[in-house]
């Protein structure tokens, strides 16, 4: 098995920590991007779906744990739950590479809304 000299384990290391910073890059352009959804989607929700409040959780709303799958998650309250099928449509509509996970508040479980109470960012 051949060494590698000390100039191509150097240039390995240079090229690994490219590699790195434009996977961060990207990571930061995909969490923006997963940001302005959940703004646009919460503001859509508002106006089309008379939503009372509506919560940012999940990757998204806790940057550290955001990564290049990352969804919005959302959860919203006062939405007529006969006009739910077509909110989810519509705020999955906005971008067609960013999904939209939309939950009714008041159809959540404890276990979420406690989630939801600990890392949830109003919108």
């Amino acid at each position: 098995m051949s060494e590698l000299s000390a100039a191509k384990r150097a240039e390995y290391r240079v090229g690994a920590v490219q590699r790195q910073q434009q996977a961060e890059q990207r990571r930061l352009r995909h969490l923006a991007r997963a940001q302005e959804v959940a703004g646009a989607a919460a503001s859509l929700l508002r106006a089309t779906y008379h939503a009372t409040e509506v919560i940012l959780f999940g990757s998204t709303a806790q940057p550290a744990r955001f990564h290049e799958r990352s969804d919005v998650d959302l959860i919203a309250w006062g939405m007529d739950e006969r006009a739910y099928v077509r909110a989810v449509a519509d705020v999955n509509g906005l971008d067609s590479y960013m999904f939209v996970d939309l939950v009714r508040g008041e159809e959540a479980s404890p276990c979420l809304l406690a989630v939801v109470a600990e890392e949830g960012k109003a919108l």
